[in-house]
């Protein structure tokens, strides 16, 4: 009653084998569901991307609206009140160069 090395090593080799078949089967699988969730995560991505650039423009659409109607306002009322706009801007030139003679 010996043990039948040649048999044993046969067995050994196939389940060696069939144990390789199986990793090569998980890492296909896992090849698949990793390249699904990248491409998901990429089309995240873009979509987020596209709907920053649409806030930002939307924002700088509303900012240059609103820089438009100051710009407006200030002209209207420097037309209806030329000297007092005048005054004003005399006034705070004299601040700025009191405040920038007075820096150094």
């Amino acid at each position: 009653m010996g043990i039948d090395i040649k048999s044993e090593r046969d067995d050994l080799a196939a389940t060696i084998n069939d144990a390789v078949v199986a990793i090569r089967a998980a890492l296909a699988e896992f090849s698949e569901t990793a390249a699904g969730r990248r491409d998901d995560a990429t089309e995240a991505v873009r979509r987020a991307g596209a709907r920053a650039a649409d806030q930002a423009g939307h924002l700088a659409s509303e900012a240059r609206a609103t820089a438009d109607r100051g710009v407006e306002t200030i002209s209207e009322t420097v037309a209806k009140n030329p000297l007092a706009a005048l005054a004003i801007a005399a006034g705070f030139g004299f601040i700025l160069a009191h405040l920038t003679r007075s820096a150094r």
